[in-house]
């Protein structure tokens, strides 16, 4: 909001000091090729495929740690029949087969342990992350269009809380 009330004020070329500010590289190179004159569907095509390209980027590290949250029992479970295997080789000494057995199912649990409490909750985080830095994106690239098109910082607000969602938990807060 406040850019868009000193881009009102003094036009969009005075907003080059405080792009060379901003740490969000998306916000930057976006104000910046605002600044720079770049058209408006130009812009809004530039960074839609900025964030496209960040979900497609989110979703593939996710799928991976689902993917091992998938073959982490498997392997757990190949452990097991291994070590199974080596019990079956002591058949002979039934003192220790007690021990044997339980130390094969081991692999198992740690293959379950390791896909419910690792992998998955892993890939979930990341898949909530992506989605909320891209809701945090387009929010930014809604600002900056507002911005170049020289709307009232007011109606900025609004428009941003309103993709927020502020407004509707105002409402129910009240």
């Amino acid at each position: 909001m406040s850019l868009t009330d000193r881009a009102r004020r003094e036009g969009l070329l005075a907003l080059e000091d405080a792009a060379r500010d901003i740490d969000d590289p998306f916000l930057r190179d976006g104000l910046q090729s605002a600044i720079d004159g770049m058209d408006p569907e130009d812009l809004r095509e530039t960074l839609e495929a900025r964030i496209d390209a960040r979900r497609a980027r989110d979703k593939v590290i996710a799928k991976l740690f689902t993917d091992m949250g998938g073959f982490a029992p498997t392997i757990g479970i190949i452990g097991t029949v291994v070590s199974l295997v080596h019990v079956l080789e002591n058949l002979a000494d039934p003192s220790s087969l007690g021990h044997m057995i339980a130390a094969a199912f081991v692999a198992t649990l740690w293959g379950l342990l390791s896909a419910n409490l690792i992998w998955l909750p892993i890939a979930a985080r990341v898949k909530r992350v992506s989605e909320i830095e891209c809701a945090q994106m387009e929010m930014v690239m809604e600002g900056l269009l507002a911005v170049q098109a020289g709307s009232s910082p007011r109606v900025v607000g609004q428009r941003l809380r309103s993709l927020a969602g502020e407004e509707e938990s105002a409402k129910e807060a009240a």
